[in-house]
């Protein structure tokens, strides 16, 4: 869809730090992260909400935030658990209207931190070449420990 950033990134008309892409989603590092290694997980058919997306593509979401969470693991990660969040619509505080899960690894003792910065992260526009940089390394180490299909 035009105008969707998602769509555009699939598109590959903007930049994204790729974990893993197959026909039906991608696995791509939050650019404004709340943890080192937010990923977020996008289906590549566009739909603003979860219950307009086929079955099998929203089971394949879950099995891709699964397999990320297995690759946080094997890459080492200093990650003790993770939260998995979808936010569904403009009121759940959705900001990009084509649905994606969010995986979140938590260290544990990071609540404060993690809230403080899902509520600033937005506003953290600067740097963003370095920050491309590092997110691009982290999809690569990511990319190395994602598990195939099981």
């Amino acid at each position: 869809m035009k105008g969707c950033i998602f769509c555009q990134i699939q598109a590959g008309e903007l930049p994204a730090s790729v974990v893993y892409e197959d026909d039906q989603a991608m696995v791509i590092l939050d650019l404004f992260p709340i943890r080192e290694g937010h990923c977020l997980v996008i289906p590549k058919t566009h739909a603003p909400l979860l219950e307009q997306l086929d079955s099998g593509v929203s089971h394949h979401l879950m099995d891709l935030a699964r397999r990320t969470i297995l690759a946080h693991k094997r890459a080492g990660l200093p990650v003790l658990a993770h939260n998995v969040v979808v936010n569904d619509g403009r009121e759940a505080n959705q900001h990009v209207p084509h649905v994606h899960v969010h995986v979140i690894p938590r260290r544990g003792g990071d609540t404060l931190i993690t809230a403080w910065t899902w509520a600033t992260r937005l506003l953290n526009i600067f740097g963003m070449a370095r920050r491309r940089k590092k997110l691009d390394r982290m999809a690569g180490l990511l990319a190395e420990h994602f598990p195939e299909r099981a």
